[in-house]
């Protein structure tokens, strides 16, 4: 490594840090201000708001990340635009990518790092955060409780899918119940409704199909009472990761389990998707940002900050709109994650088409 690309890399990483620790900080005086009250109705201990913000953390390193990196590449080789260093080095015959190489190799080992922040320290901090938030801090009862699109294997070996739970009435809408010998599926039962009268489910408005080696039996029901069922509500409240903390390998268990049941596994797809595209993020802003400071426009502090602003606010925004998309079915799960990612490589590419290189 040249003496020039330490001295680009050290610049960069100065930058990544000062705009890291100030996002923490500032996302977590904002957070306070605004729980302050909750906190101090419910007599919150130090300890207890310093381990939630501790996990909170992992959350606000994860969102921030990108937006420091792009504000540290324009910062960093915005300042040797601004003092012709790049000039030079363009007058010495070497090329934008030469001269930025150690950033480009930075972004992609970012990438990775934050694929497996996903993957392994979000997940796990979000359980924590809000165990810690409704449990030690409000008291309430220690369980997670995801309520919509819930996929499980009950304790009699049946596949369970209910579209929504309601624990204060114990009432499941949408549910679809499968029994399986090995691989093969031989009972399914849709219902309407599911009720739970103190001992056995009640289920209404529904059909029971028994498939058998030459042909399948139909029957509908209006209300069945029924016992042979042997999971409780409690088998619904017990503690479980919601869809938007689960990790990939948490999600795509879960596709395939809802999916087995019948159910509608594309919110869970479109997760799965977002998951794997949303580190990209860092690697395409970095490059967008080499090409934008080392223009013939020399970036300032105020013009680094808006173009960190502009281009973060519009890139977060056209992926979550995606996202919504994809959760409601107006897109495919691949395009409704991805589409950001390759809407903005194709500005990158348009942007480095034209720039000095």
């Amino acid at each position: 490594m040249t003496i020039i690309h330490r001295l680009l890399l050290r610049t960069f990483l100065r930058y990544l840090l000062y705009a890291l620790v100030g996002a923490l900080i500032l996302f977590t005086l904002v957070d306070l201000l605004e729980h302050m009250g909750s906190l101090v109705d419910n007599n919150a201990t130090t300890d207890e708001v310093l381990r939630y913000y501790l996990y909170k953390a992992a959350w606000i390193i994860d969102i921030v990340l990108p937006i420091a990196m792009l504000m540290a590449t324009l910062f960093s080789v915005g300042q040797m635009a601004r003092y012709l260093e790049l000039t030079a080095l363009f007058a010495a015959g070497w090329s934008l990518l030469k001269v930025t190489r150690p950033l480009v190799v930075l972004a992609v080992v970012v990438s990775l790092l934050s694929l497996s922040w996903r993957e392994f320290v979000l997940p796990k901090a979000n359980i924590n955060r809000e165990r810690v938030w409704e449990v030690d801090i409000h008291g309430r009862p220690e369980t997670i409780r995801p309520t919509q699109n819930i996929a499980l294997t009950g304790p009699d070996g049946r596949l369970y899918y209910a579209r929504r739970y309601d624990p204060a009435t114990s009432q499941l809408t949408g549910l679809k119940i499968v029994s399986r010998q090995g691989s093969r599926v031989t009972e399914r039962v849709d219902a309407a409704r599911a009720e739970w009268d103190g001992s056995h489910w009640t289920l209404i408005d529904g059909t029971r199909r028994v498939f058998d080696d030459e042909a399948e039996r139909l029957t509908t029901f209006e209300r069945l009472t029924a016992e042979d069922l042997t999971i409780e509500p409690r088998g619904f409240e017990r503690d479980r990761v919601a869809q938007e903390d689960m990790n990939i390998r948490q999600l795509r268990e879960h596709v395939a389990l809802v999916r087995q049941t019948g159910g509608d596994p594309r919110s869970a797809e479109v997760d799965l998707q977002f998951n794997l595209a949303f580190p990209l993020v860092n690697l395409i802003v970095v490059l967008m940002g080499l090409v934008l400071a080392s223009g013939p426009r020399k970036t300032t502090v105020a013009s680094g900050f808006g173009l960190t602003i502009a281009v973060s606010f519009g890139y977060y925004l056209f992926m979550n709109f995606g996202r919504a998309l994809g959760h409601a079915g107006a897109v495919p799960p691949v395009p409704a994650a991805w589409s950001g990612n390759v809407f903005y490589g194709l500005i990158f590419a348009g942007l480095f088409i034209r720039a000095r290189r």
